[in-house]
C-alpha cells in the first residue's frame, strides 16, 4: 500500500464532502436538539469548514476535539447505574471518522475481515445488491428455514461495544494496512477523550476511555465490531448450522434442538476468549422450535406472518410522539419570547418525522402483516392530526 495514497483519500475534498452529507443526513434522525444545532451551524459555512479540515489533515495539524459522554438510560430500566455510554463527537470529528471509514472499507485485502454472507450490520449495500441490513438478514433467516432448520436460538452479546479491544482490532487491520501514518490517524480517530469527565463522575469509567471499548455513536465502531468477530462468523457457520449476525445480535438456525444447543456452547466459548459474554436478558435460555415463533432484530416471525415486534412498534410510536411533543412545547414557549429553532418548526419537525417513517418503512419493507401496519398508520395519523391542531391554535 502506498501510505500517502490512503491519507490523500481521507483528506480529499470529495471524500470529506461525501462524509459531511452522511453526517448531515443522520442528524435528521437525531433526538438531540444539540446535535441538530451543531450540524446547522456547521452547514452555514460547510464549504469553508471542509476546506479547513482538509488543510489541517494535509499539514498534520488536525486535532480530534474531546467528545461528550452521554449516559442513555436503557429502556425499561430505572437504575441510574444501568445505561448505554453514548459518545457524541464534534461534527468535524464525525466527518473525519466517516472519511476514514470510507477509505478502510474500500481496501480490498481488508474486506474479508468484515464482509461475509452471514454478517449484515454496518455493511454497505454493494452495487447490484437489492437488499441490505435487516431485510437482507431476515431473508437469510427465511432461507435457512427453507433449507430445513427446525430450531432457533436468538442471542445478544452483552455490552458488545464496551468489550472490544481497540488495540486488538488495529492489530488485525495492520496485517493488511502497513501505512504507519494512516494507522496513527485511525488510532486517534477511535481514541475517546471526554470533555465532561467531571460531570459524569463515577460513571466516566463506563465510557471507553481506555483500550477496552469503542465509542457507541462513532461510524467506525460497527466496522471494528465486524472485524473482531470475523473468526466468530467463520466458526459459527461450519457444519450443519447457520449463524446470522447483525453487529451484536445473532441467531442460530439448526436442524435439531441438540445441534442448536451445541452451537451455542461454541459461541459462548469463542466470545469468552474475547472476554465477552451473552446477555442473559436477551438470549434464549434454550433452543426453541421455529413453529413456536421468534423475534430477531425487532421482527417477529410466526405462523407465516412477518411483522415488526411489539417492542419495535412501541419504539417508533414513542419516537414520533416525542418529536411532536418537543415541537409543540417550543410553539407554546414562543409565546413568552423564546426563539423557535427551525428544527422545532412545523416543517423541521415534519421532515424529521418523515425521515423516521421512511427509514422504518425500508427497514420493514419485507413484512407481510397488513393489519399491523394499518394499526400503526392509524396511530401515526391521530398523532399528526393532534400536532397540526396544536400548531393551528398557536398560529
Amino acid at each position: 500500500m502506498v501510505g500517502s495514497l490512503l491519507l490523500k483519500q481521507v483528506r480529499s475534498r470529495p471524500n470529506l464532502e461525501r462524509a459531511w452529507r452522511v453526517v448531515e443526513d443522520n442528524s435528521r434522525f437525531s433526538g438531540s436538539e444539540t446535535i441538530r444545532l451543531e450540524v446547522d451551524i456547521f452547514r452555514e459555512k460547510y464549504s469553508t469548514n471542509i476546506r479547513t479540515i482538509s488543510d489541517q489533515l494535509r499539514e498534520g495539524r488536525y486535532k480530534f476535539q474531546p467528545a461528550r459522554g452521554v449516559p442513555i438510560a436503557k429502556a425499561g430500566n430505572k437504575k441510574s447505574s444501568d445505561f448505554r455510554p453514548l459518545v457524541v463527537a464534534s461534527v468535524g470529528s464525525r466527518i473525519v471518522q466517516r472519511s476514514i471509514l470510507d477509505v478502510l472499507t474500500s481496501i480490498d485485502d481488508l474486506k474479508p475481515y468484515f464482509q461475509n454472507s452471514n454478517s449484515f450490520g454496518g455493511i454497505k449495500k454493494a452495487k447490484g445488491q437489492h437488499l441490505a441490513a435487516v431485510p437482507a438478514a431476515i431473508r437469510e433467516v427465511l432461507s435457512a428455514i427453507g433449507d430445513g432448520a427446525t430450531h432457533v436460538v436468538c442471542a445478544d452479546i452483552s455490552g458488545f461495544f464496551t468489550k472490544i479491544s481497540k488495540s486488538a482490532v488495529v492489530s488485525i487491520i495492520e496485517k493488511v494496512v502497513t501505512d504507519r501514518e494512516f494507522i496513527d490517524l485511525l488510532n486517534l480517530a477511535i481514541k475517546v477523550e471526554l470533555s465532561n469527565m467531571a460531570e459524569l463522575r463515577e460513571r466516566a469509567d463506563r465510557f471507553p476511555i481506555y483500550d477496552i471499548g469503542v465509542a457507541q455513536g462513532s461510524s467506525l465502531s460497527p466496522l471494528l465490531g465486524n472485524i473482531i468477530l470475523s473468526d466468530f462468523d467463520k466458526k459459527m457457520n461450519e457444519g450443519d448450522c447457520r449463524c446470522i449476525r447483525y453487529i451484536d445480535d445473532f441467531i442460530i438456525l439448526a436442524p435439531t434442538k441438540k445441534a442448536a444447543a451445541a452451537r451455542m456452547r461454541i459461541a459462548s466459548a469463542h466470545l469468552a476468549a474475547l472476554e465477552m459474554s451473552l446477555s442473559k436478558e436477551k438470549t434464549h435460555v434454550e433452543p426453541r422450535s421455529i413453529l413456536d415463533g421468534f423475534d430477531f432484530l425487532g421482527i417477529e416471525l410466526k405462523n407465516g406472518l412477518i411483522r415488526p415486534s411489539n417492542k419495535a412498534q412501541k419504539r417508533i410510536i414513542k419516537s414520533i410522539e416525542d418529536s411532536f411533543k418537543e415541537s409543540s412545547s417550543a410553539f407554546k414557549a414562543r409565546r413568552g419570547g423564546a426563539e423557535l429553532h427551525k428544527s422545532q418548526s412545523l416543517l423541521g419537525t415534519l421532515r424529521r418525522v418523515d425521515g423516521v417513517i421512511q427509514g422504518w418503512g425500508k427497514h420493514c419493507s419485507f413484512c407481510n402483516d397488513e393489519a399491523a401496519f394499518a394499526t400503526l398508520d392509524a396511530a401515526i395519523s391521530n398523532m399528526l392530526r393532534r400536532y397540526i391542531g396544536i400548531y393551528s391554535a398557536e398560529i
